[in-house]
Formats: structure tokens, C-alpha cells, sequence
């Protein structure tokens, strides 16, 4: 019951970032920064943030945010939520923010209980005349388990993007600003070089990792910018997650335009499990080929090499992508060109999974405690019915900080009449933490969903589903949320 009464606080919470979907302007304001914990009150010393945000009207905003310890010796460590502030002008150039941050997970061993993070913040800002916006904040943080409670100093950039979406799947978005390119499924095997496990004797072995990359693009097909993100699901290092976020520049198209090779690198942050990647920042480079199937439809394959900066982590890499390519670079370059419109769901809420019976390892000091996660995904639809699901999760409540999932899915919606429709869907993917028997990552399951639609962008749902992994974990899973449509423009 625990888990529930701090669910039901924090469900109110949602409600900003849900509005800051379903509005639908095009700006949204990017910020990267670093939170410098005052107090040395454990592994960690300063967590990086990334956030993604918009005005809703009268400086009200929200989004969402996702934190990654930076500094110190908690690399893993991953947190992701929600925020909302009132920003205040004082000047044309200078205003303030005042408001705050809830969310959810925890990792890298760094502290055990619920997993909550909350975080109040004044900020200080200065807006230059080329876009970019400096922040410097300070505030307190909180992360329910552990033993960080502290003042904090904040330091942080940020610039509005524009995004050419519409919300709901009716109206006709504008191809504006930056372009989603692309939205692939990846796989990788890294082979340490010589790194030790972080808490136990001998050298890491081979880990298999599953992810998902989506792609940006503006006028140019020879450069893009990607995002990243991947889990271990088997072999070495079980409750491993990195991401990366970087430039990739193509070479001209071969073979009459089916073939191109590219590079790319990219800067993020990674740990957890065994594998010791010191603070967690770490940078990667990779090279490959790109095979056209068809201008929807590639694959693309090559190897990398993967580092911590403060770590003993190092792998060298092969990689497996296949791709849904939204535009083509011909298109853009032409001056009649038209646009196409891809629909998408985005969806927050909550998953509550009941213990049961070697739900955890044995022995394992939280036995028997429910968990509640933070979900957050996105539906792309291949079909007015037909769509496929990424999904991620974080525990807040339940001692469980530290667990998370990621998950991959295809699914099936029928409506049912004109407000109501019906969902199935199958999955697979990784989690791992706090203790969950998972056995070593890999997870694979379904679940049935039901929603209501209050308006064309935005409608309650609630489900029911089950997982089961290569260990003992196999728990029923009960999901209360909002989904909010959008679509998205793109040359063809």
C-alpha cells in the first residue's frame, strides 16, 4: 500500500509534461547542464541533466528531464521524471525559473530504498542574441534510499528547437525546424578490453546489448544527429545502460544510391552492473555501411569503440541496426517538394508490478515489497491499427531504486466505438536492478490495454500485462496513464 499512496501523489505530477505534449506548438526548449551536489554524502557528486521543455502559456513550462551521474563514482546511475516552473521576466534578457523536478530510478549500486527524486530549484537566466540561453540555479535534492540530501548549485545551456508536429492525427503539421529522420532498433556485443569487474575478481566478458536510435535531420542528407540508448540483456554485465547523443556524417551514395558509408561519435554516460565506468561519462566512435532495402526500409552494420573517461571500462564493438527512414534527401532539395505525415502516441504513467515468489534474488533484503515504476513511451503507427511501442521505466516507489526496464513492441488497436478502443501487444527487452531475478536482462512478455479518448489529442488508459525472464521474475503488470497523439511532417 506503501507504493500506491506515493503513486496516488504522484500521479498529479504527470499532468504538467502532459500538457506540454498535447498543446502543440513547435518551440521546445532544449537544456544540458550539471547539478553540483553540495554535500559529499555518498558515491555520487554531481549529476548531469538533460531536459526537454515548452511555455504552455504565462511562462508556465514543463517537460520531462533525465539525469545521469556525471561525477564521482556512480556510474549508472540513471533518474528520469518530470518538470514544471514558472519562468518570471525581469528583463528582455534576464528572468527567473522557480519550480522544481519528480521522477524516478536510481542504479550502480549507488543507494537502495524507493528510488524518489525530488528537486526544488530557483534559476537565473540570460537569454544572448543568437538563441542560447545560460541558467545558473541553485536548489535542493532529495533521493528517497540513499543518502543524498543536499543543497546543490546548477549549471546549464539551453536553446529552442523548432519541430514541425501538429498534435492529434488530424491536422496537417508544417515541415519545419528540426526533422526526425529516422527511428531504428539496434543490437551490439562489446568485448572489454581489459577491464575489470567493478565489485568482483577478473575481466569483464563479452556483453550482448538491445537498444533503440532515432535520428534528426535539417536540410542536408550527409549529416544527421543521433540519440542512442541501450541495455544488457545477456552475457557479461547484467543491469548495464549507456546512451550517446552526436554527430554522423555520411559519405556520397554508391552503388546508385543503395550504399553509403558513415561515421559518426558521440558523448553520453553509462555504468551499472559490474562494469566500472568511474563518474559514468563516456564517449564512443563508430564507422559501418548503410544498405537501402527500399527508401522506407535499411539496415546498417559496423564496429565501435566505446570508453569511460573515469573508469576501467573500455570495448571495442560490432553493431546490427535496422531502420524506418521517414524522408529522403531528394526530397528536401527540391523546391516543389511536398511532405508527408507520420502519426505517433506518446504516453506517461505508471506501472505497478506485485511481488510474488522470486520476483527477487534470494535473500535479497527487500523480498516481498511491490514496485511502482514511472512509464514513458512512444507509439509509432505503421497502420491505422497497426503500431510498433518503445517504452522505458524506472521505479520510484516499492525499495526498488535502481530497477528499470526498456522495452521494444508491436501492437494491435481496435476501437471499440468512436471514444473507446482496445490494445494488444507483444514485447521484449531488458531490465535489471535492485535485486529483480531477471537472469542476466533479457525480458519478454504482452500486455492488453484499454483507452478512453477525452479529445483527439489526448485520452486515459489503464492495462494489464505479464513478463517473464530467464530467471525467476515473472510478475503481472497494472498500467494507469494518458496517451497523447501527435503526427509529424516530413518530405517524400
Amino acid at each position: 500500500m506503501t507504493s500506491l499512496r506515493k503513486a496516488v501523489g504522484w500521479i498529479a505530477a504527470l499532468w504538467g509534461a502532459v500538457a506540454a505534449v498535447s498543446a502543440g506548438a513547435e518551440d521546445f526548449e532544449l537544456r544540458s547542464g550539471v547539478d553540483v551536489l553540495l554535500r559529499q554524502q555518498g558515491p555520487v557528486r554531481a549529476l548531469h541533466f538533460a531536459t526537454v521543455s515548452r511555455d504552455l502559456g504565462g511562462g508556465l513550462h514543463a517537460g520531462h528531464s533525465l539525469y545521469s551521474a556525471a561525477i564521482g563514482d556512480a556510474g549508472g546511475l540513471f533518474i528520469g521524471g518530470f518538470d514544471l516552473f514558472q519562468r518570471v521576466a525581469i528583463t528582455p534578457d534576464w528572468s527567473l525559473d522557480i519550480g522544481g523536478f519528480l521522477g524516478g530510478g536510481g542504479g550502480a549500486r549507488a543507494y537502495y530504498g524507493d528510488g524518489l527524486m525530488t528537486k526544488g530549484q530557483i534559476t537565473l537566466n540570460h537569454a544572448f542574441p543568437n538563441g542560447l540561453k545560460a541558467h545558473l540555479g541553485a536548489g535542493w535534492t532529495r533521493v528517497g534510499g540513499s543518502a543524498i540530501d543536499t543543497p546543490h548549485l546548477s549549471f546549464a545551456f539551453s536553446r529552442k528547437v523548432g519541430v514541425g508536429i501538429a498534435p492529434g492525427h488530424g491536422r496537417s503539421p508544417i515541415s519545419s525546424g528540426a526533422t526526425i529522420a529516422s527511428a531504428k532498433l539496434l543490437s551490439r556485443v562489446y568485448l572489454p578490453v581489459a577491464s575489470a569487474r567493478r565489485d568482483s575478481p577478473g575481466n569483464l566478458n563479452p556483453m550482448y546489448l538491445v537498444g533503440g536510435e532515432v535520428t534528426f535531420r535539417g536540410a542536408s542528407d550527409a549529416a544527421e544527429v543521433f540519440f542512442a540508448a541501450a541495455a544488457a540483456a545477456a552475457g557479461d554485465g547484467g543491469g548495464y545502460a549507456d546512451w550517446f547523443v552526436g554527430p554522423r556524417f555520411y559519405s556520397d551514395p554508391l552503388l546508385g544510391g543503395r550504399l553509403r558509408a558513415f561515421a559518426d561519435f558521440g558523448l553520453g554516460f553509462g555504468g551499472g552492473g559490474d562494469v566500472d565506468t568511474g563518474g559514468g561519462l563516456m564517449a564512443s566512435a563508430s564507422a559501418g555501411v548503410e544498405l537501402r532495402l527500399s527508401p522506407a526500409y535499411q539496415i546498417e552494420a559496423g564496429l565501435m569503440g566505446v570508453g569511460a573517461f573515469g573508469g576501467d571500462f573500455r570495448a571495442t564493438a560490432a553493431f546490427l541496426r535496422g531502420a524506418l527512414r521517414f524522408d529522403e534527401g531528394k526530397a528536401r532539395s527540391r523546391p516543389d517538394k511536398s511532405t508527408a505525415a507520420r502519426h505517433w502516441r506518446f504516453s506517461t504513467g505508471m506501472s505497478y508490478q506485485p511481488s510474488h515468489p522470486g520476483f527477487r534474488k534470494p535473500g535479497h533484503r527487500f523480498t516481498g515489497s511491490d514496485v511502482a515504476l514511472i512509464e514513458t513511451g512512444v507509439d509509432l503507427l505503421l497502420t491505422p491499427h497497426i503500431y510498433f511501442n518503445a517504452s522505458a521505466y524506472a521505479a520510484f516507489a516499492g525499495l526498488a531504486g535502481g530497477y528499470g526496464m526498456g522495452t521494444f513492441g508491436l501492437g494491435l488497436a481496435v476501437p471499440l466505438n468512436q471514444r473507446v478502443s482496445v490494445s494488444g501487444e507483444v514485447f521484449g527487452g531488458a531490465a535489471a536492478g535492485a535485486g529483480i531475478a531477471t537472469g542476466g536482462g533479457l525480458i519478454g512478455g504482452g500486455k492488453v490495454e484499454f483507452d478512453y479518448r477525452l479529445r483527439d489529442d489526448l485520452s486515459l488508459s489503464i492495462g494489464v500485462g505479464r513478463w517473464i525472464s530467464r530467471g525467476s521474475a515473472r510478475p503481472w503488470t497494472l498500467h494507469a496513464g494518458v496517451k497523447i497523439p501527435f503526427s509529424t511532417a516530413h518530405p517524400n
